[in-house]
This record gives C-alpha cells, structure tokens and sequence, in this order.
C-alpha cells in the first residue's frame, strides 16, 4: 500500500480490505473507522497541470501516512475521494481524534515548485458495527455524513441516523460528480431576443443530466445537489468551458454571438474564479466581452463586499454580469448601484401572468423603468405568448426570452438559426425557424413555437 495515491486501484480494493476489517473485528469485539476525505486546493490551483496535480497527490498521500498508522489504508476511491480505513478504533472519541489529527496535517499550506496553495478538507466518517454492519452501507454512510460536512461547511462530521432524511441529495452526489467527467452532461442554448429588431442578442446556457439508468435529470433537481454539496464549482467551470468552446466554434463559423452561464453564491465565494476564467477565456482564444454572468440577489446578498471584490475583478477582465431573477430576491438598492453589473433580467413569474394580473404588469414595468434609470439593459423572462411580448414593447423592455420565442435547443440548430433571414422589426417571433427541444431523452421538433407550448 506504500505507493502513491494516484497508482492505487479505488473502490475495488478499499471495499475488500473493508470487508476484511468488519471480519477481523466482528471476531475481536472492536471497532472499524471509516474517514470518507474530499480535499479541495484553492489560491489559484492550477487543476490542467498534470506534473503538478500529481505532485499534489503524492504530497497529500505523504501527509496522510506521517499521520496513520501502517496497518491503516489510504485508498482514492472511483469518485476521486480518499478513502482512509482505520481497522481497529477504540470508539467514536478515538476515529474522532484521528480525523482531527488528519484535517491538522491537510490543512498546512502545499508548497509546490516554489509556489504555496491552500487546501481545504472535508472529513465524513462512519462507524462499524455502530452505523452499518455492511460494508456498502458504511462507506454510503460516510459519504452521507461528507455531504452533511460540505453543506454545513464543517471540517468534518460524523454519520448520524437522521442524515437520511435527504436521500435524493446524497444519492446524486457522487454520481454527479461521475456524470462530470463522464460526458452524461451537456448543453442546451435559449435565444434572447431584442425587442426592436427581432434579432437573437444572446444565449442563456442551460445545463442537462442524461443520465445512463435514471433517463433525463431536469436541473431542479441536480442543481440543489451540487450546491449543497459543493459541486456546484467543478460544474459550473464545466459549463463555462464547454460553453466558451462550443462560442469559439461559432465564432469559427461566422457567428458573433455571446453566452450568459449562471453564477451560484458558491461560485462568488472561491476566491480563484476571477483567475479561472481569465485562464479560460484566454486558453480558448475567445474575447471574455463575450461572456455574461448571471448572479441571484441572494448570491449577491450573501456578502456583498467580498462580493463586489470579486465581480469587479471579473468585470475588469471585460466580462459582463447580469442580476437573474430579479425581484424574487431581497437586494438592496444602495448595494445595487454600486455593482459592476450591466443588466437585469425579471423572474419569469412576474412575466408569464401580466397579461391577465395587473399588479404582475405594474411590478414588471415598474423594474424596467428602474433599470433604465440605472443604466442597466433588462431582459424579460417566461415569455410566452403575443400578447407579453406587445406588453413588454410598450413597456420598452430591451430584450425577451422564453417558450414563445425558443425553448431550450442544441448548438447546432442555433447554427440553423442564424443561417435564416434576419427578422423583421414587426415581427420578433421566430416562428418560420424549426426548434427542437429534449423530451424524456428524445427529439421533438415543430415548426410553430405557439403549439409547442401545450408540450408537458
């Protein structure tokens, strides 16, 4: 087992020895620790650099061996976490100990080829036979109780029974984090349309879960996973590469168009995101004006200060930022005129229902007009019929999205899109066009957006 972590074999050979472990002490009366670790480099670790990502690894690997002891395993498990299986603990105060003794020795400073990063550990931990005699419950527990440390944002936590009580989360974790470098992901594009001229202005990138057993993950449900266990950030520089690529490629083609990916608070939290997409940006070959991010009031609320630090180091690279869902939040005006943001888009569920509620028509109106008057460009959300989108001509509203113009479509009838005539000032409907939309894993395709609303 003395070798470096990133040659050992994963889940394989850590549930054997798992096993042998529950064997040994089910004869010896005694006790099995289980230490589920994710650890995660900050301060602007390279992750692309292979020499040094393996440097990482076997630091880390060294560490954790300077803390264990020799009949302990150290396993990085099929997921990318490691795995640490104590064969003999006295109870829960001593795998405790021990797992203090770890995040202690990880949390020091990683000084690699002269450069000093910042590591951050996470420690969920399981018991046996207090919390499973099995040893595929157990490592499930400790993955459970990893989940619980992410989302509560302690350095560790032990499993406890009523955990349980949100499965759908935990059971997603780890196959999220497999359905991101296993190309079960993937994009759609929803056109946002400007309201004077008919023509496509922008994209909002959408991202979807095809999932190999359980068939099409709709967001509402994958995206709460990934941010209340932490993976909102390795998915969201996912999308924002595959994005940029998939921007560059139109680019290639003649296409001058820009893309909106959405921000989590999680995301404005990480101090390295401004330095990421500068990498990006630049290692694609795609100018970073053409990339808008879309952030919550919520996300912005959270700590504006260091909010505002990092939206202006980002906006200082020539990115754009957009306040989604606006309205539905709790912002505050004073903290709203200071940001570097350049537009504001209203919650589809002021939108969708203006047409017959009068209060939903005067909110609606009365944002834009506040967004003009700061200066900010507003885009409409959840349009979906002739009559929102005269309303929100009268109303002067910048730009439209929703169900009456486009749903959510793959890149390449993007390409079909703007391969047409462009669109007359009159008539912003892009109802000549062909759409596409993905349904329970299949294509269906109509030429008339309006019968396309009475789709499920």
């Amino acid at each position: 087992m003395h070798q470096a972590i990133t040659d050992l074999s994963g889940n394989t050979l850590f549930e054997l020895r798992l096993r042998q472990a529950i064997l040994a002490a089910q004869h010896d009366v005694k006790q099995v620790g289980l230490l589920l670790i994710d650890i995660d480099a900050t301060d602007n670790f390279p992750i692309q650099d292979s020499a040094l990502a393996k440097e990482f690894s076997e630091k880390i690997w060294i560490r954790l061996r300077a803390v264990l002891r020799d009949s302990d395993t150290i396993v990085r498990m099929d997921d990318g976490e490691l795995a640490v299986l104590l064969p003999s603990v006295a109870g829960t105060e001593d795998v405790i100990f021990v797992a203090r003794k770890v995040l202690s020795k990880l949390e020091e400073p990683l000084l690699l080829e002269g450069l000093k990063f910042d590591v951050r550990p996470r420690i969920g931990i399981a018991l046996f036979p207090e919390h499973s005699s099995n040893a595929d419950n157990l490592v499930h527990r400790a993955d459970i109780a990893l989940a619980a440390a992410k989302r509560t944002r302690n350095k560790y936590v032990l499993y406890a029974h009523e955990q349980n009580n949100a499965p759908r989360a935990v059971l997603h974790m780890s196959e999220l984090r497999r359905a991101i470098v296993a190309d079960q992901l993937f994009l759609l594009y929803q056109p946002k349309i400007d309201l004077k001229n008919g023509l496509i202005a922008g994209l909002e990138v959408l991202t979807r879960w095809q999932h190999p057993e359980l068939g099409l993950i709709p967001p509402d449900e994958f995206i709460p996973v990934a941010e209340r266990t932490g993976l909102i950030i390795p998915l969201t520089l996912w999308v924002l590469h595959q994005s940029l690529l998939q921007c560059r490629a139109w680019n290639d083609m003649g296409i001058d168009i820009g893309i909106a990916v959405n921000l989590s608070m999680w995301n404005l939290e990480a101090q390295e995101l401004p330095d990421q997409i500068a990498g990006l940006t630049k290692s694609i070959g795609m100018p970073a004006d053409k990339l808008e991010l879309e952030i919550t009031e919520s996300a912005i609320m959270g700590d504006p200060q260091r909010t505002m630090r990092t939206l202006t180091l980002i906006r200082d690279l020539g990115v754009r930022f957009t306040i989604d869902d606006f309205g539905t939040g709790y912002s505050s005006l004073a903290h709203l005129r200071k940001l570097p943001v350049t537009g504001m888009k209203i919650d589809k569920s002021f939108v969708q229902n203006m047409e017959s509620d009068r209060d939903n028509a005067v909110i609606v109106r009365s944002i834009i007009d506040l967004g003009h008057n700061l200066g900010l460009k507003v885009t409409a959300e959840g349009v979906e019929t002739q009559e929102a989108k005269d309303m929100l001509v009268g109303f002067e509203c910048d730009e439209a999205q929703g169900y009456y113009y486009s749903y959510p479509i793959p890149a390449h009838e993007i390409a079909q899109l703007f391969r047409k005539p462009p669109l007359g000032p009159t008539d912003c409907s892009l109802a000549a066009a062909s759409f596409s939309t993905i349904t329970n894993g299949r294509n269906e395709t109509t030429r008339d957006p309006q019968a396309a609303l009475q789709r499920p």
